[in-house]
């Protein structure tokens, strides 16, 4: 008669509760470290797009006055149809290029349109200085508005400003953080 014969038993493997509810905290205080830094990354990449967005605009328009000898104006705009009124400062909302043909300033049935944009998100304002409500090129390149600048605020981090002198030429600089 055999006798049977003892095996020693099998280990099971897996993980404790302890070791779940560890690591899951770790993961959690990894993830509020994170956090911040992304926010941030985020909101200086739409502030960027932005800014971008407005420069080529800007450049698109010059280039414009200078190829077809018009004037060109881009203006800000709420709906994408027309120019913003002269108390509107603020740029969020979009803005219109267009070739001034009946050199009145506004967007008419007349005028040809260049570029439209139906503005940025992640933006908490794009203001212009003054009254600035629309930069006008002249054929020569020059602008007929004058020096503008445009604040770009981004709704954490640091604002950015683009400056256009009279000759049509754009600077940026960076502000400080916004509070």
């Amino acid at each position: 008669m055999r006798l049977p014969v003892c095996q020693p038993p099998r280990q099971i493997s897996g993980y404790t509760l302890i070791e779940l509810v560890v690591a899951t905290a770790l993961l959690a205080i990894l993830i509020q470290l994170a956090v911040p830094p992304m926010s941030r990354l985020l909101s200086d990449w739409q502030r960027d797009n932005a800014t971008r967005a407005i420069t080529d605009h800007l450049a698109l328009a010059r280039s414009e006055a200078i190829r077809w000898s018009r004037r060109v104006v881009m203006c800000s705009s709420a709906d994408g149809l027309r120019c913003s009124p002269g108390s509107n400062r603020e740029w969020k909302s979009g803005w219109l290029v267009f070739q001034d043909i009946d050199s009145n300033g506004q967007f008419s049935p007349s005028d040809k349109l260049v570029a439209v944009s139906q503005g940025v998100s992640g933006i908490q304002s794009i203001r212009g200085n003054a009254l600035l409500q629309r930069f006008v090129f002249m054929p020569t390149g020059m602008m007929a508005s004058g020096m503008g600048t445009l604040e770009i605020i981004p709704e954490t981090g640091a604002s950015q400003r683009i400056i256009i002198n009279r000759i049509g030429r754009i600077q940026l600089s960076t502000g400080q953080p916004a509070e």
